[in-house]
C-alpha cells in the first residue's frame, strides 16, 4: 500500500465521525432532548413602563399578545377637527373692499381783486385836487352857490347834471359836476368841499371814477 493512501484513510474516518456527531446533535434538537440557546434569557418579571408591555395578556386566534398600556383617548373629546369632516364653504358673498379715500384737492391761490382803474363795468383812476375855503358863498360855472358842503365836482367838459362816484381810501361817494376845473395840468377833477370832506380827502391824490350819467 503506497503513502498517500495511508493518509487519505484516517482522513476520511475522522469526517465520517464528526459528521455522525453533527446529525445525532440535529435530532436531538428536533426532538426537543436539549433545551434552546436562549430560552433562558427570558426575564421572568417583565418591566411594567415598557410600551407595549403589560401585566395582563389575551389571547389572539392562539396566539399570546401583550396588551398595551398607552392610554387611548376617548373618541368623544376629539377635537372635532379629527372627527368632523371638511367644514362646507359659505355661499354668502365676500365683502366688497372699501374704495380709497380720494385725496383733499390742494386748496386754490385766491386770485386778488382786479383794481377799479382795471374794472370792465367802468371804474379808472385819475389825479384829483379840491378846492372849498375861500370860495363858499361864489358861484359856480353853473350857477349854483357853493356852500361848505355842497356834493359837487368840477370837470372841464363833461355836461352840467353829470352823476360821478368816487371812491378813495376805502369810501365811496356820488358828486354832480356843476363847476369848471381844474386849471393846473395832469389833474382831472376838483372835487367841491362837501365831496372831499366824504371822501376823507386832502391835498392832491389819485382816486378811482366812474361816470354814471345824468
Amino acid at each position: 500500500m503506497s503513502s498517500q493512501v495511508k493518509i487519505v484513510i484516517p482522513s476520511l474516518a475522522v469526517l465520517a465521525a464528526v459528521a455522525l456527531l453533527a446529525l445525532t446533535a440535529a435530532a436531538l434538537l428536533a426532538a426537543s432532548a436539549l433545551p434552546a440557546a436562549h430560552a433562558d434569557d427570558m426575564p421572568v418579571h417583565v418591566p411594567s413602563d415598557m410600551l407595549g408591555v403589560g401585566a395582563s395578556v389575551f389571547s389572539l386566534d392562539g396566539v399570546r399578545v401583550a396588551s398595551a398600556k398607552v392610554p387611548v383617548c376617548d373618541e368623544a373629546v376629539l377635537p372635532t377637527s379629527l372627527t368632523s369632516g371638511p367644514a362646507q364653504r359659505s355661499n354668502a358673498p365676500l365683502p366688497k373692499p372699501k374704495p380709497a379715500p380720494k385725496p383733499t384737492p390742494a386748496p386754490r391761490a385766491e386770485t386778488p381783486a382786479p383794481s377799479r382803474a382795471a374794472d370792465t363795468t367802468g371804474w379808472q383812476s385819475a389825479r384829483a385836487s379840491w378846492y372849498g375855503p375861500g370860495f363858499y358863498g361864489r358861484t359856480t360855472a353853473s350857477g349854483a352857490v357853493l356852500t361848505e358842503n355842497m356834493m359837487n365836482v368840477a370837470h372841464r367838459t363833461l355836461p352840467f347834471g353829470t352823476k360821478v362816484q368816487f371812491e378813495y381810501n376805502g369810501r365811496t361817494v356820488t358828486a354832480v359836476v356843476n363847476d369848471r376845473g381844474p386849471h393846473i395840468a395832469g389833474r382831472v377833477w376838483d372835487l367841491g368841499p362837501g365831496t372831499a370832506k366824504a371822501l376823507g380827502f386832502g391835498g392832491v391824490a389819485t382816486v378811482n371814477y366812474r361816470i354814471l350819467g345824468r
